[in-house]
């Protein structure tokens, strides 16, 4: 099943890297209470939406590379 995140889905994800979807979702949701900006909450919660959606077979199989680092990869640079 393809869950198309986004380029900012994954680098959440990636910034709450762990092993498994479940830690994942978890700190997601601890974070929550912590955040003071209404897009970043938006993002959160959708993110943890799509990872409650997936199986733990589906996530080890995601491509986790952040944004930042796959520019640096390839050579493309937006600016």
């Amino acid at each position: 099943m393809n869950h198309n995140f986004t380029v900012e889905e994954i680098n959440l994800i990636c910034i709450f890297a762990s092993e498994n979807r479940s830690e994942v979702i978890e700190d997601l949701g601890k974070a929550l209470p912590y955040l003071d900006d209404p897009d970043i909450e938006e993002l959160s919660h959708r993110t943890i939406g799509k990872l409650q959606n997936m199986t733990e077979e589906e996530f080890e199989q995601l491509e986790m590379i952040e944004a930042e680092q796959n520019v640096t990869e390839t050579g493309f640079s937006p600016t």
